[in-house]
């Protein structure tokens, strides 16, 4: 069936934020507040998680707490399966388009030789010495006589824009050296940002003539968010070194696992019920040969040969691997959605033989549905099965918390809905339990995308269908009844991915608009995963981007997106009641749902104003006659978001006692959100 009864209309389009006749911080009626307490519906509570991909250095320089960057020397690797000809790639669509540059990268990216102006020691990347098919890579150091008139000479580590070095605090050091030809010590330790040494010296003597491991801890004397890791070679001759790893020891889970401890307490913070990984892009890659390869991102860090990733920085070491997914999973208190590749790659790689219809590989399909089956049972699998006892040997021998499989990112048209349910019911008559999540079309202009479903083989195997939106502020606000209309009967509601375009904070505040949308329509079952969820603020070049998190080598900071987010994620309900902003002019700017909340037996109020300027509703309010004591909780936001330079720009109000007459008219505050909750 279709909603209907909840549904009011949206007005004409108007110019968002015209300032008409008032000015800034002068209140004028908006609109009629209608809510009545005896029209109610039975609903899910949104379900609210992230979005995971390494993008932006999400991963790699920030919650992947490795602080040596291109620590295996592969991250100037080109992407496999693709030619370049003239200095374009071959045989992709537009290869002209910034999208499509070449890659190129610093063999040494991370490294360098001091003093810069000349140093006696040559460093360079070579495949001569490779440690094993899988890490080809390594650096070869070449140290003349000069190096004994030279106390200052050695190659140094920057790390992801430094090293935050604390005194107190330990650095966990390994790293892979092979004797070619080196009869002297090689030294390591800690430098400040200008080279200055300020940390205890581990020693090493190359020894034989194959790779050795050699471990070490360092303790900084003093502190800087800027240092770097130094080794020095005493003597001159030359040596090759491989695999050079640093971790805090006081990474989560008391050092135990590989992710910085400030972000992944902020993420705890915000709860997530599920985590969507490992994206995203990165799932179907721009070819076959640079799809996500699960089996290839575990095991120890010399045999993870990392990836070219469609993604600046374009390079991941797969430190955050399948099995880590997992682990931060649990470390958080998700559940793990894994997304799984169905052989078709980006369409923004591939040719069109028309309009929306996509030529794409010809695949063994049998092939990735053994692989995704493989990666289930390394997931859940009993320790007796083969990929569920290399579970066990990695560490975790119980199931991990795997609920949702998603076939595909980003994948439609003919050809995905054959794969799909050909995968689809071979994993599920293998994994009933398990939850199956198709895709839908992409591209602003593809806004129906629900009707869809429909077109695929059987379309009851759709359980959940995944709609990823990346659009502007005018099309939240006039398209927030959007999911009203959506026939009942069929595949659960989900957002795999959302991104308003537009101008600060009215973008931000739209996501909510989306997301009241869906509690609006609870009898979906919908689920939202957020993004972006972090950047690295180096990488950004200290360029606003309004992810839920910004990560600086010593901080971790919440924005604006994250308190929203929160906002929604810690009010949700179970039964949703008529609510809606009546009589406006124009585009809608003024949103509310309200609903029930069974656990904590609350009614729980939500209104966002996009204006901006204070807005007044009158109140048309059926069954809550009654001044009455409430907590409130809200979120007025600025011009700036916060940053690591300047992190208090932005906050949520604490929740607050105060009085609440819904028989009088309501006051909201210029570009605001606010939730109020009373019994």
């Amino acid at each position: 069936m279709y909603r209907h009864f909840f549904k009011y209309p949206v007005l004409a389009l108007s110019v968002l934020l015209a300032s008409g006749t008032a000015a800034r911080g002068q209140e004028s009626v908006y609109g009629i507040l209608h809510i009545d307490k005896s029209r109610t519906e039975k609903v899910s509570p949104v379900r609210y998680g992230l979005h995971y991909e390494e993008i932006g250095m999400m991963g790699e320089g920030a919650l992947h707490a490795e602080l040596v960057r291109n620590r295996s020397f592969e991250e100037a690797n080109p992407p496999e399966g693709l030619s370049v000809r003239n200095g374009l790639y071959e045989n992709i669509p537009a290869p002209k388009a910034p999208a499509h540059e070449v890659f190129e990268c610093d063999p040494l990216a991370g490294w360098t030789t001091l003093p810069l102006s000349w140093s006696p020691i040559y460093i360079s990347r070579t495949q001569e010495y490779g440690m094993n098919e899988k890490n080809r890579w390594s650096m070869s150091v070449h140290v003349t006589p000069e190096i004994k008139d030279c106390p200052e000479a050695m190659i140094v580590n920057r790390g992801y824009f430094g090293m935050d070095l604390r005194p107190g605090k330990e650095y966990r050091l390994s790293l892979f050296m092979k004797n070619t030809g080196m009869d002297s010590p090689v030294e390591v330790f800690l430098t400040d940002r200008d080279g200055r040494k300020m940390s205890n010296t581990a020693e090493f003597i190359p020894e034989g003539d194959g790779w050795v491991k050699y471990t070490a801890v360092l303790k900084p004397e003093k502190a800087d968010s800027r240092g770097m890791l130094a080794i020095r070679p005493s003597g001159p001759g030359r040596i090759a070194v491989d695999v050079v790893s640093m971790f805090p020891s006081d990474t989560w889970d008391g050092g135990r696992s590989v992710f910085r401890s400030d972000i992944v307490s902020n993420i705890r913070d915000f709860a997530p019920d599920f985590i969507r990984f490992p994206g995203g892009c990165i799932v179907h890659g721009v070819n076959r040969e640079t799809m996500y390869d699960w089996k290839k991102t575990i095991g120890p860090a010399e045999e993870r040969p990392g990836q070219w990733s469609k993604w600046a920085p374009f390079y991941r070491t797969d430190g955050i691997g399948y099995h880590e997914f997992y682990e931060l999973c649990e470390y958080v208190g998700a559940d793990a959605m894994y997304v799984i590749p169905t052989g078709m790659v980006c369409t923004g790689w591939v040719f069109q033989s028309a309009p929306w219809e996509f030529i794409q590989p010809e695949v063994d399909l049998d092939a990735y549905i053994q692989d995704a089956l493989d990666a289930i049972e390394y997931a859940v699998g009993d320790t007796s099965t083969v990929w569920g006892s290399l579970r066990a040997k990695n560490g975790h021998p119980e199931p991990f918390p795997l609920k949702y499989i998603e076939i595909g990112n980003e994948d439609f048209g003919p050809v995905y809905r054959e794969r799909y349910e050909k995968i689809y019911t071979a994993l599920h008559s293998k994994y009933p339990g398990l939850t199956y999540i198709a895709d839908s079309i992409i591209g602003k202009e593809n806004d129906d995308k629900r009707g869809d479903i429909a077109k695929f083989p059987v379309p009851e195997h759709v359980e959940v269908f995944d709609e990823h939106y990346y659009q502007s502020i005018e099309w939240a606000c006039n398209g927030h009844y959007r999911f009203d209309g959506y026939g009942r009967g069929a595949a659960d509601l989900f957002i795999g991915e959302l991104g308003i375009d537009g101008r600060y904070p009215y973008n931000i505040l739209c996501t909510g608009v989306v997301r009241m949308a869906l509690e609006r329509n609870g009898d979906m079952n919908p689920m939202l995963a957020e993004r972006p969820v972090m950047r690295q603020w180096d990488f950004l070049e200290h360029r606003p981007m309004h992810s839920m998190f910004l990560n600086g080598t010593d901080s971790s900071v919440k924005c604006a997106l994250y308190y929203i987010s929160k906002l929604f994620r810690d009010n949700t309900f179970d039964t949703y009641i008529d609510s809606s902003v009546k009589g406006f002019e124009g585009m809608q700017k003024v949103f509310v749902t309200m609903g029930h909340d069974s656990v904590s037996g609350e009614y729980i109020l939500k209104l966002i104003n996009l204006n901006d300027k204070p807005v007044t509703l009158t109140p048309e309010v059926r069954g809550f006659g009654k001044a009455r004591n409430v907590r409130m909780t809200s979120l007025v936001l600025g011009a700036k978001d916060n940053t690591p330079a300047s992190p208090q720009e932005v906050s949520m109000t604490g929740t607050t006692e105060a009085a609440l007459d819904l028989k009088k008219p309501l006051r909201l505050e210029a570009a605001s959100a606010v939730v109020y909750r009373f019994k």
